[in-house]
């Protein structure tokens, strides 16, 4: 008999807990949207995208004002929405116990800014993604432009097929040796590339050009420069140089400006 009612009481005891769970549950799903916790996950602290307007944009989509149960709020939507946006690489939404729809974005990391010849520009991070410019929004990163053939999309890889046939792989290689050279990064404006297609680059705080020449040998020519540049240091003579050209084996050749 004691068996029994311990049994019994087993029961009574989960079929409690079970009304209870069932009762919250309910009033979860029926309760409403307190707000959006946004958070924009990037380096700086200014980015493309704007936080005022990403989150009015996601208050748009839940539409509150009609959606007054969580079980009506579209997360799937509000994910779907923030992926179209092209300088966001991922996404994350769920809504919390306590009734906050919990929203996380990733926003790309450009290294450079390439210009085509016709004067469009779009910007590529490490792994050669591409994303488009925005008018709000200029970072400070290395620049390369000159006769360099390639289409505008809106999103893309260098790898995908409308762009591994263009001028924009080759020059971003060479751009990405650049902005992971310590002394490179700190001393290279520009990186141009002429009809010849030889690379130039402009440096910072000098107006001495440097031909580079072709993308061979790219690691052994960032050395001269870095090397040039050390023994040069402080030297009067280096004023006198129009240009230096690191496209010789085991050379610096200087042209000095006219007289």
């Amino acid at each position: 008999m004691k068996k029994i009612l311990n049994i019994l009481l087993l029961v009574l005891t989960l079929a409690a807990f079970l009304s209870l769970g069932g009762y919250v549950m309910y009033q979860y799903f029926h309760s409403s949207l307190n707000d959006v916790n946004l958070t924009i996950s990037r380096n700086n602290e200014n980015g493309f995208l704007d936080y005022q307007e990403t989150h009015k944009d996601i208050m748009n989509i839940c539409d509150t004002a009609n959606n007054t149960q969580i079980l009506m709020i579209p997360v799937d939507s509000v994910v779907k929405r923030l992926n179209s946006i092209p300088w966001i690489t991922n996404v994350s939404a769920e809504i919390n116990l306590k009734s906050y729809l919990d929203v996380e974005v990733t926003e790309c990391e450009p290294i450079v800014r390439i210009y085509n010849k016709k004067g469009k520009s779009v910007y590529l991070d490490e792994d050669g993604n591409i994303f488009p410019t925005n008018n709000d929004y200029v970072p400070h990163l290395l620049v390369g432009s000159g006769n360099v053939d390639f289409p505008i999309n809106e999103r893309g890889n260098i790898k995908d097929e409308n762009y591994v046939e263009t001028d924009l792989p080759e020059i971003f290689t060479l751009m990405k040796e650049i902005v992971h050279d310590d002394y490179a990064k700190t001393c290279v404006k520009q990186v141009f590339k002429d009809k010849n297609k030889n690379y130039v680059f402009s440096l910072n705080n000098t107006n001495i050009i440097v031909i580079f020449g072709d993308v061979n040998n790219i690691k052994e020519k960032l050395c001269k420069l870095q090397h040039f540049f050390n023994k040069m240091q402080g030297s009067p003579e280096l004023e006198t140089y129009k240009e230096i050209n690191l496209n010789f084996k085991n050379q610096v050749v200087c042209t000095k400006k006219k007289k």
